[in-house]
């Protein structure tokens, strides 16, 4: 009773959290908020799957302007590696000459010491624009640092992230920082918050430069 009376309480806060941050961000110039719900389960022993739909509102939240779709495979060789890869479609509403298909292979290298848990991942992603003469390719690095707070549920997080440009000599066109927490429902169910800040070196009509973004988890 106790725990159920304390994750609505959880629940309510983290809801509060979000009004809050997204009336402080309406109007705002370069900034938006994200949703996002995310289906992952086994496949059969180490090998599972994700299924992704993340939903970005226009900056005056009067409609949703761009819907990122993903699926995605991953296996776990061990404790501290997994690896996997995927494809995302990028569809901006009403623009049908702004769709953009991503493949994408990474690897992760996890380390846990007592309740922080450090890892490292390498991502390479190809991008292609519908009409566009050629792909626009990123080798992605990314570090990130967190820690769990005993049987609350509660684990924050903070990372940065590295965005090279591979076709320009490894020039970083991006780099985003965020900062946030997971909460764990149950063992099935997450939620995650977070408030993401980037450094544009080239225009990106995907991502905000503030952002403050939740993403609800299913697992199977």
């Amino acid at each position: 009773m106790k725990n159920t009376s304390y994750t609505k309480r959880s629940i309510y806060l983290i809801l509060f959290f979000i009004i809050g941050c997204t009336s402080s961000l309406y109007g705002m110039e370069g900034a938006g908020v994200y949703f996002k719900a995310s289906l992952c389960g086994k496949i059969y022993k180490h090998l599972s799957f994700l299924v992704e739909e993340d939903v970005r509102p226009r900056d005056d939240f009067k409609e949703a302007e761009w819907f990122l779709t993903t699926v995605e495979v991953n296996y776990k060789f061990n404790k501290y590696l997994l690896a996997g890869s995927g494809y995302m479609s990028l569809a901006r509403y009403k623009a049908s000459d702004e769709l953009r298909n991503r493949y994408y292979l990474y690897a992760t290298g996890t380390y846990s010491a007592g309740r922080f848990t450090l890892s490292v991942r390498e991502r390479f992603q190809s991008t292609y624009k519908v009409h566009a003469e050629h792909p626009k390719n990123y080798l992605r690095s990314m570090l990130t640092l967190s820690y769990k707070i005993g049987k609350s549920g509660f684990c924050p997080f903070a990372y940065i992230e590295v965005f090279n440009d591979t076709l320009n000599k490894m020039r970083s066109d991006k780099i985003r920082f965020s900062t946030g927490s997971n909460y764990q429902l149950n063992p099935n169910n997450n939620l995650q918050l977070y408030y993401r800040y980037h450094i544009f070196n080239v225009d990106d009509p995907v991502n905000y430069r503030h952002a403050i973004g939740i993403c609800y988890t299913h697992r199977f």
